[in-house]
């Protein structure tokens, strides 16, 4: 999961910055073995961000946090004093004006340290917002007006439901537009990489299970058919069988939407035959590849809690142990997959099966 986070936050200057911006993070955190976190939620506008000369200064909470802890650099999120516009950055972690809270205790995900975080006085130079003119302190339409910005991050938009924004962030900063609409972007990118959390948890699910039922788990003496193991049962079999066959299935989908990302990016992108093509990617591209994202989205998250909470029918009661510890599997998987409302992915999918529709960018789509 911090991995995923990682790269999804490393290459966003890919995505929503300049090819100078772009070239300046990769070889900042490559040279510097560097690791990133985020300190991003922006339901609630709870970091406030004020514009003083030729410096943006960053105060408030955020909620949540992930991998900040352990990071060396922490991506902010927050909205500039006198709008509705969000502004994304990287600072250093290492600081005074970061401070974690330490208080995750949420019934899973227990090792990401995803408590609250505090930002004090934090300052960042405008010309590190990627996406922003430091001179007019305005998005720049050629990057973030953009439906290939939408990919990845947040985004700013005008008020015109044709029109698609993003910001950038780099070791440094980002913006987006609140209410208007077609507003905020939160990337089919990032989704796909949570699709790939509730995929590998479930399939670790499924191989703790399979080794503790061929040691630990007893034959049921009552079922008319007896077996002397349950190796030969045929519940037990019937059950990993469909569980493996859910988890292929759904692994193929994921591999099939983590092909079409690399292709996209491949043909989009700032540096494509010596030129930057970003602003390009027709809209309608953009949208049905995030279809086959939410489509990703909605079956690895009904498989996951589905393996995760039903490997407990094959592997007995005594599975139940906390010093078993099958339970962390579903905790893990329960608590990310509660981070936007699957209903809604479905929802989605079904406006562009009946409808045609493709979305329209927000922050979690």
């Amino acid at each position: 999961m911090l991995l995923g986070y990682h790269l999804l936050w490393s290459t966003t200057a890919n995505v929503v910055g300049s090819a100078e911006q772009a070239e300046a993070l990769q070889e900042y955190i490559v040279s510097n073995n560097l690791f990133l976190g985020g300190a991003v939620n922006p339901r609630d506008n709870d970091l406030k961000i004020t514009s003083e000369g030729d410096n943006l200064v960053f105060n408030g909470f955020k909620n949540f946090n992930t991998g900040g802890v352990v990071s060396d650099l922490t991506v902010l999120e927050g909205v500039l004093e006198g709008t509705a516009d969000h502004i994304f950055t990287v600072v250093r972690t290492q600081q005074p004006g970061i401070q974690f809270a330490h208080n995750w205790d949420n019934v899973g995900l227990r090792l990401t340290e995803s408590g609250s975080i505090k930002i004090d006085n934090v300052t960042v130079p405008w010309t590190d917002a990627l996406g922003w003119d430091p001179k007019t302190k305005r998005p720049d339409p050629a990057y973030l007006g953009v439906p290939y910005a939408s990919l990845l991050l947040p985004t700013y938009v005008p008020p015109t439901p044709s029109s698609i924004n993003l910001i950038p962030l780099l070791p440094f900063n980002l913006c987006s537009s609140a209410k208007t609409p077609g507003t905020n972007t939160l990337l089919a990118s990032i989704q796909l990489v949570f699709s790939n959390f509730y995929l590998g948890i479930a399939q670790g699910a499924l191989d703790y299970a399979a080794a503790y039922t061929r040691k630990n788990t007893r034959a049921w003496p009552y079922g008319g058919d007896n077996k002397d193991t349950p190796l030969e049962e045929f519940y037990v079999l019937e059950r990993y069988g469909n569980f493996h066959a859910h988890l292929a299935a759904a692994d193929a989908l994921a591999d099939r939407a983590g092909a079409a990302a690399s292709r996209l990016y491949a043909t989009w992108n700032y540096s494509h035959n010596g030129r930057d093509n970003r602003g390009e990617l027709p809209a309608r591209e953009r949208g049905v590849f995030a279809e086959l994202v939410a489509s990703v989205k909605v079956v690895t998250t009904d498989t996951g809690l589905r393996v995760t909470s039903g490997v407990f029918e094959v592997t007995g009661s005594k599975a139940t142990a906390a010093k078993v510890g099958l339970d962390r599997y579903w905790r893990d998987v329960r608590t990310h997959t509660l981070h936007d409302p699957v209903a809604y992915k479905n929802r989605e999918l079904g406006r562009y099966v009946l409808l045609d529709e493709v979305p329209e960018p927000t922050w979690y789509t």
